[in-house]
């Protein structure tokens, strides 16, 4: 019972060279709520010379701490200790920190943490940022709230993230989004041992954006709290460093970065020392590169830094739902690809303006009967076949799945005061309230729960009126994200009533209309 009521906690602690461990121990196990459930894994990384306070287990927890002595002359780096640290102490506890071994807690820690870690507004959240700092051998400082934004790229090309303090005074109510981690205090659940294990082939620097990447693209979301619970003696003190006492530790740091590198498309590598093992500490597959330098705001091959990245403002991270991946991942496809290779429009040869002059002239005079001056576009694509009369309407707000579309359309429209442009995702976001949300060829493209889905959001967004693509007589055969059939929202298992009216979309050869439906929840 003790397991479900306090579930427990593994530490994980790279300890080089450092006499504070034990009291980094000492005072992890005396502050917790729950001392019973934390357990730590700790690499002492030693050299003959130093004495047993580098290596002792404070009592009474020594039977909770489990670890290995190793000569500090084979330590490969931090990144080779933490991985150590994962693969042979922990032993399926549900929950994984991740600290230095010179740190001091505030009391509860445990409790705390947990707490925020549910506040965090995701599925799979991870809390991360760089502690605030105690000056030895217990004095803590808590100056602000260390929120985690892109600081620089080195002389490397490797992007440095670091905190930007928030007045204590200031506290945001939960845990904030972020792309980045900081490697000294990381907090999750444990199933990121497994899907996104420690690289042991990186050094030290680096290591950060390294495990901020991957943690994203797995489909975990970063979240900076809004109340950190650790300390870190930044202080130099008598510690020694890897660096000091290897000569070698340029050939380990230069292949770390070739090996990042690598890893985020700048720089290609074909060393075979270089990319070992890549395939075990790769990227994810629920995310990409891309949308992750869209959501942090930087440019890694250009070492560009947005103002978003640079002030820690980041929105609310996309969803890692299955239904959703496939989707982003479907209708990037088709844009990047231009999949349905029209030489006029990338989203498709019955978007092109020259087959939709009819329908804009039907809409045109649709609008105007209806006095709609706001459009809510639900799939707008590049609007090429529609912005010759959305230029008239008094606000055109257009939302699309695919980030780069978004991006290019806010260009490409940027002088038209009236055009805003968002992503969103029809099936789970509910869109702002217009005169008529129009979602034209995008439906047919979804399976029918998710047609379903899409649907209720559009009855949720309050709009006075629905125009949608819609066939008479389809069967509504079901299907997978991405590939098309024709729907007749009519039908089951949609079952929308006659619309009011039906604007024919096309030659008419296909049967293709738009229907209009007034919403019944509309104010």
């Amino acid at each position: 019972m003790d397991s479900v009521r306090h579930p427990g906690i593994f530490v994980s602690i790279a300890s080089y060279r450092d006499a504070d461990c034990v009291e980094t121990l000492a005072d992890l196990f005396t502050k917790a709520a729950h001392p019973e459930r934390v357990h730590a894994g700790v690499l002492w990384q030693v050299a003959p010379e130093d004495g047993d306070v580098f290596t002792r287990r404070p009592e009474p927890w020594r039977q909770q701490i489990r670890g290995e002595i190793v000569d500090a002359g084979k330590s490969m780096g931090v990144c080779w200790a933490r991985h150590r640290i994962q693969k042979h102490f922990w032993d399926g506890e549900p929950y994984y920190l991740q600290i230095d071994s010179h740190c001091r807690f505030d009391p509860e820690w445990d409790d705390r943490l947990l707490t925020l870690l549910r506040e965090a507004p995701s599925e799979n959240p991870v809390l991360s940022t760089h502690p605030h700092e105690f000056k030895p051998p217990n004095q803590l400082i808590k100056k602000g709230i260390p929120v985690m934004r892109a600081g620089r790229f080195d002389n490397h090309g490797i992007l440095m993230p670091e905190a930007k303090l928030h007045a204590l005074g200031d506290c945001p109510r939960r845990p904030m989004p972020s792309p980045f981690v900081g490697a000294g205090f990381v907090f999750a659940p444990s199933s990121i041992i497994q899907k996104v294990p420690y690289d042991p082939f990186l050094y030290f620097q680096g290591e950060e954006i390294n495990l901020s990447v991957r943690l994203w693209t797995w489909g975990y979301d970063i979240f900076s709290p809004n109340d950190v619970l650790v300390y870190h003696d930044y202080t130099s003190r008598e510690r020694r460093r890897h660096w000091s006492d290897h000569v070698d530790w340029t050939k380990l740091n230069d292949r770390s970065f070739a090996r990042l590198l690598h890893l985020l498309n700048v720089r290609k590598s074909t060393d075979p020392d270089t990319l070992q093992q890549m395939e075990l500490y790769s990227l994810g597959e629920v995310r990409t590169l891309e949308e992750y330098e869209i959501f942090a705001d930087v440019d890694f091959s250009k070492r560009r830094i947005g103002p978003r990245g640079k002030d820690a403002l980041f929105p609310d991270p996309p969803s890692t739902g299955r239904d959703a991946v496939a989707m982003r991942q479907c209708f990037r496809r088709i844009y990047h690809n231009n999949q349905w290779a029209s030489g006029e429009t990338r989203s498709g040869p019955g978007s092109a303006p020259r087959v939709t002059a009819t329908l804009r002239d039907s809409l045109t005079t649709l609008w105007r009967e209806l006095s709609v001056r706001t459009v809510v576009d639900a799939g707008c694509g590049d609007l090429l076949w529609l912005e010759a009369i959305t230029v008239d309407l008094g606000l055109y707000l257009g939302f699309d799945l695919v980030e780069a579309l978004v991006v290019n359309n806010r260009v490409f429209y940027g002088a038209r005061k009236n055009h805003f442009f968002n992503t969103a995702d029809i099936t789970r976001d509910v869109l702002p309230q217009g005169d008529l949300l129009l979602c034209r060829n995008t439906l047919t493209h979804l399976s029918n729960s998710l047609v379903q889905a899409a649907l209720a959001h559009f009855w949720a967004s309050g709009s006075r009126y629905l125009l949608a693509t819609t066939f008479p007589g389809a069967n509504n055969a079901d299907i997978e994200v991405g590939h098309w059939r024709k729907v007749d929202l009519t039908a089951s298992p949609f079952s929308l009533p006659p619309p009011l009216q039906m604007v024919q979309d096309g030659d008419g050869k296909n049967g293709c209309f738009q229907g209009l439906w007034l919403n019944p929840h509309a104010a």
